[in-house]
């Protein structure tokens, strides 16, 4: 018989859980997001206007950054803010829809163009050339109005990454750019790995615009934080006292972060779901010091929010590598 105990508790994670996914909906524009968000408005109404006068030759944008940096949420928000636009300033003559898939990992062209096709609710059964899934994802586009493909995570582009497979990926989707009557423009976002792809061939490099998202700084980057994690932490109806006003908080949570905002955002709603579930109203560092240790399951001389020795600790690896192992799939359990 299920105790009322064990109904209370489960009760308590699910509002816990229903309220991290409510605060992880709150987007923060910060500067890096605004250049991002010009970038691809100008590269879409240049589409727009090039077309209207018979030039077929587009460009686009390519985000790099570093896992957890808010690449997905930035252009997730921009592509959003675009169509929205567009749609309420009449639409435009040659489209304003904009696809995004992820890269599947070590993908194929063949592979990226199944995964683009089945997203417009085109899939291809069968056996298929490389030709003919090109012709037909070309055809697609232009017969729903698609202006832009958004490729994410493209470091995993061209199968095992050759210079050969690199450069025939490279060429087939840079053609997408240029080719009559409707060429669209191509939005690239990756790891820092994903430079080799993208700088691999001059002339997909010539067409697009790159912006890098660059580490957090304290002095730069830390009142837009504080400011983030201000409003976080109040609309969870909790305070936090001025903790993340003490002068040494903000360097040492950055650092935890590995100088990333997306992470930063991410563990600032697992501190507030350790308060919570602490029953408490006021987050302190030792909730903090749970949600890292939650994703990172180390020790406590590795815990940032713990150690004296937080600068001597390397949060940079220690997320790539926690990354990467969330990428690897998961070894069945065999039932007995």
């Amino acid at each position: 018989m299920i105790s009322q105990d064990a109904i209370d508790a489960m009760a308590a994670i699910t509002a816990g859980e229903s309220e991290k996914a409510d605060l992880s909906r709150t987007f923060f524009e910060t500067e890096t997001y605004r250049t991002v968000r010009d970038a691809i408005f100008r590269a879409l109404e240049a589409r727009e206007a090039r077309l209207k006068r018979g030039k077929f030759e587009q460009k686009g944008v390519a985000l790099i950054g570093p896992a957890g940096s808010g690449k997905s949420e930035m252009l997730a928000k921009a592509i959003g803010e675009y169509e929205q636009i567009a749609m309420a300033t009449g639409g435009r003559e040659f489209g304003h829809k904009i696809v995004s898939v992820i890269v599947p990992g070590q993908a194929s062209i063949s592979d990226t163009c199944r995964v683009i096709l089945k997203e417009l609710d085109y899939p291809t059964e069968g056996k298929r050339t490389e030709d003919y899934l090109i012709d037909c994802l070309a055809t697609q586009l232009e017969r729903q109005g698609v202006a832009a493909v958004h490729l994410d995570e493209v470091q995993d582009a061209g199968r095992y990454s050759t210079e050969k497979t690199m450069s025939s990926f490279a060429k087939r989707f840079r053609n997408l750019m240029q080719k009559p009557p409707w060429p669209v423009c191509l939005i690239l976002s990756s790891t820092p790995e994903g430079r080799e792809f993208i700088n691999h061939d001059f002339t997909l490099t010539r067409r697009l615009r790159s912006i890098e998202i660059l580490p957090l700084a304290v002095n730069s980057d830390g009142p837009v934080l504080r400011s983030a994690l201000g409003k976080l932490i109040a609309d969870a109806g909790l305070s936090h006292e001025g903790l993340i006003d003490v002068p040494d908080f903000m360097p040492m949570f950055i650092h935890a972060v590995a100088y990333r905002f997306g992470l930063a955002i991410e563990l600032t709603i697992e501190a507030i779901g350790e308060a919570k579930l602490d029953g408490d109203a006021i987050i302190n560092l030792d909730h903090f010091a749970a949600a890292y240790y939650g994703r990172m399951g180390c020790d406590e001389d590795l815990n940032p929010f713990i150690s004296e020795h937080w600068r001597g600790i390397d949060t940079t690896r220690a997320m790539d590598r926690w990354v990467e192992e969330q990428k690897k799939p998961r070894k069945r359990v065999r039932q007995k």
